[in-house]
């Protein structure tokens, strides 16, 4: 999906939230409506003071005066009060709005998106480019409704008081334009790099954090040290440099300013001595001008932001402009309850370098084509990098095929709703995933309604209800971060009590026990057994001793089948399986 980075869309893409609640923009606007007319009465109050009242020596009407003054003042301040407010349950609730939206479109992006990206970046984009967004809903942003009917109405009146100052006064406006002008290029080349850096320091974190026991056994906190110091100081002179545009930028902004307050000082002096103008009238016409300058400086601050908005805004839509490719077909129907078999037929494979070019690289799967028999037990042996992984993500169809197909119960695969297919999989590798929580949360994980007594019996299934039992909090034990409380059994345990509780009719072992040891490996492999009673399996092994009862072996070199059969065919065969199995055993 193309969309163009521009100051329109982004207001466009903003906004969008904004009228889900147009009440709360529609309060905004008449408040600041109201506002902008307080403050245009207020300087009426010193210039009647200063020419009617103070000559006429009235002290009643002084009081009077003060008291409406006073009343306009505390008026001004509760408007602003509920502006303020409501513009903050406005913006907060778009912001929240943008985020939950973006987060919701990255996990409906495909596997290969995600090999292809970097977590550190995607979680700047999802946090620090959300709320730099959040400046576009803001007071100072609506505001600049208020200060428009504020600038021409102001302009018009000091005018019509005194056109020679309005017109000598009028001449610091381009001044300020062309300042922004000038700094506007600067200073959001500067956010831009900023922003870039700071998305490659969040990797360098994310990076050392999660690999930190690597880091400690190889002695290597110096290097990383220095690799994050290196990114921290390229991201700080980034700032700096953008810092000191905006140091530049505001100070000139001020000196027009007060270059603006000058002229009236010197005019409004010169016309009241030559009796041409009241001092209440000069004294009113320089908190005129005040009030006209406000909105120029206003709208040149919030032109900086802008820019800043505007890098955020171009790094999310590199996000939202990536549509998934991997998606439900129109008329796609539910996984069907199998009778027959899976069908692969002849399948074909290839990863591609990068998920936005397209560029094929590496062939994976060639022409692959094998039946998966209903309740039955399928493993596929072969090399590492014999493609037998690649099968198991097809299946799930975190890719989509080149040719061939893969069919359930002759049902195309493409032609499954996607959540169908993969709620009806169970899967269970080698690398096992586990979230920071407790046990239960670990166990009931894609199964958030199972009670503690059905967690228990998949624990108790899988081996794992003894370890749980024994710990003082049982199934509300935190397991840490990535579940580094945990031994690797236990991790392999919960998988597969998670596996039985999904209770899925397919389930896929891809090498599950390769990372544990002999007395483990047995422990689990009692806890597979169980998982794989009449279901359809299939199992990707590298001990060849644990798939000897396998209904059928396919074995696999270079993203091709070489030959299929029981483990006693294969034996007898004498080909590549008997070359694998004497290989493991000599």
């Amino acid at each position: 999906m193309e969309q163009s980075v521009s100051i329109g869309s982004m207001f466009k893409y903003v906004f969008r939230t904004v009228l889900n609640k147009r009440w709360l923009l529609v309060i905004n606007v008449l408040a600041l409506l109201v506002i902008t007319g307080l403050q245009f009465i207020m300087p009426q109050f010193t210039q009647f003071i200063i020419d009617r009242i103070i000559p006429d020596k009235n002290i009643n009407h002084l009081i009077i005066s003060v008291v409406l003054m006073l009343v306009t003042a505390f008026l001004l301040g509760l408007f602003n009060y509920f502006s303020t407010y409501y513009m903050g349950v406005m913006s907060q609730n778009s912001v929240t709005t943008l985020r939950e939206d973006l987060f919701k479109h990255i996990l409906k992006m495909d596997s290969a998106y995600f090999e292809s990206s970097k977590t550190g970046d995607l979680m700047v984009r999802l946090t620090n480019d959300i709320n730099n967004l959040q400046s576009l809903i803001s007071a100072n942003m609506l505001s600049i409704i208020g200060n428009m009917f504020t600038f021409v109405g102001v302009l018009v009146f000091i005018t019509i008081v005194n056109w020679k100052m309005a017109l000598a006064v009028s001449v610091t406006f381009p001044i300020m334009f062309l300042i922004y002008r000038v700094f506007r290029t600067r200073i959001r080349t500067a956010f831009r790099n900023a922003r870039a850096s700071q998305a490659q320091m969040s990797n360098q974190m994310q990076n050392t954090l999660t690999q930190i026991q690597l880091i400690k056994s190889f002695t290597n906190e110096q290097k990383e040290s220095e690799n994050f110091n290196q990114k921290a100081e390229q991201n700080r002179d980034y700032m700096i440099q953008a810092t000191q545009n905006q140091a530049l930028f505001s100070p000139l902004i001020d000196f027009v300013n007060y270059f603006g307050t000058a002229i009236i000082l010197l005019l409004g002096s010169y016309f009241v001595i030559k009796g041409q103008l009241l001092v209440g009238q000069m004294v009113a016409y320089i908190s005129y001008v005040a009030m006209l300058q406000s909105p120029i400086r206003s709208f040149t601050q919030l032109l900086n932001q802008v820019q800043q908005s505007l890098i955020s805004y171009g790094r999310i839509v590199e996000i939202i402009g990536v549509e998934p490719e991997i998606v439900d077909a129109p008329n796609a129907k539910p996984f069907p309850q199998l009778e027959n078999q899976v069908s692969l037929e002849d399948v074909s494979f290839t990863y591609s370098s990068d998920m936005l070019d397209k560029k094929k690289v590496e062939s994976a799967l060639k022409h692959v084509s094998f039946d998966i028999p209903y309740g039955k037990t399928t493993a596929l042996v072969g090399h590492s990098g014999s493609g037998k992984t690649t099968i198991t993500k097809l299946m799930s169809r975190f890719y989509d095929l080149d040719s061939g197909d893969i069919k359930f119960d002759d049902i195309s695969i493409k032609d499954i709703q996607l959540h169908s297919l993969r709620s009806n999989i169970a899967i269970v590798s080698q690398d096992v995933e586990i979230i920071d929580g407790t046990i239960r949360d670990n166990i009931r994980y894609g199964a958030e309604t199972a009670d503690d007594e059905r967690i228990m019996e998949v624990a108790k299934m899988a081996n794992i209800d003894e370890y749980i039992q024994s710990l003082p909090k049982q199934l509300d034990t935190q397991v840490g971060e990535r579940g580094i409380k945990l031994s690797g059994g236990q991790k392999q345990r919960i998988s597969i009590a998670r596996a039985l509780l999904k209770d899925a009719q397919i389930v896929i072992l891809d090498e599950a026990t390769a990372a544990l040891d002999n007395e483990s490996e047995k422990s689990i492999q009692h806890a597979l057994d169980k998982l794989l009673i009449e279901r359809t399996s299939l199992v990707i092994a590298h001990r060849l001793s644990t798939i000897h009862n396998a209904d059928n072996i396919v074995v696999m070199d270079d993203g091709q089948v070489v030959e299929s059969g029981t483990h006693d065919q294969l034996i007898k065969a004498n080909g590549a399986y008997r070359k694998l199995y004497d290989a493991q055993f000599e």
